[in-house]
């Protein structure tokens, strides 16, 4: 049976609506700013939690989450990272990005996010009000690979993740706050629906999340 014109234009156009509803698998971001922003000791003296009530709720943009990001955990020299990790191993806590359209992990080989589920998972991952408002929630999951090369037990991959998932926070709350974005720490989370959203092994720990949203 032959279809109408108007027909085929509907179905048409329902095939690219879906096309584009389909979040990308990989995004490359944009060069990190790397200089200016507030004082260091200004940041520090400022440095604060965003209150959860009324958490500032405004986009952020790729530009501004590629900074986060690259403070965080990213290379700032041939073979070294902003964050301190031991015997200078790859970085064993993961970050991964929950948005809109899904969520992603935080690459600081090419400094790219790869896909890792889709769907919006931010009210999901943590119920409270400051974390369904968030522009973006960020994920820290140790990775069971780095540390591998690390050696050592399971009982020092607990220490040495926290204290690197504790320096890397610190570092987006000062970013944050220089880039006027609000941020919020939080342990609370549904740890089993990470670990099985993200795939997260038995040995591997979901850490802690970070709500983060444009002032």
């Amino acid at each position: 049976m032959k279809r109408s014109f108007f027909a085929v234009l509907f179905l048409s156009v329902l095939g690219i609506a879906a096309a584009q509803a389909e979040p990308a698998a990989s995004i490359a971001l944009p060069a990190p700013q790397k200089s200016g922003g507030k004082p260091i000791l200004d940041a520090v003296a400022a440095r604060a939690s965003a209150s959860g009530f009324g958490f500032p709720s405004n986009a952020i943009s790729r530009e501004e989450l590629s900074t986060l990001l690259w403070a965080a955990s990213g290379k700032n020299r041939t073979d070294k990272w902003t964050i301190p990790f031991a015997q200078g191993v790859d970085p064993y806590v993961d970050i991964y990005v929950a948005g809109e359209e899904g969520i992603y992990r935080y690459a600081w080989q090419d400094h790219s996010l790869k896909l890792a589920a889709s769907g919006d998972f931010r009210a999901k991952i943590n119920p409270q009000a400051f974390a369904r408002a968030a522009s973006h929630i960020l994920i820290f999951v140790s990775n069971r690979d780095s540390l591998k090369k690390k050696g050592g037990s399971q009982q020092h991959w607990a220490k040495w993740t926290h204290v690197a998932a504790g320096a890397m926070t610190e570092h987006v709350y000062l970013v944050s706050d220089s880039l006027g974005i609000g941020a919020r720490y939080a342990e609370t989370m549904d740890v089993n629906l990470v670990r099985q959203t993200l795939n997260v092994p038995d040995d591997e720990e979901p850490i802690c999340v970070f709500a983060i949203g444009k002032r």
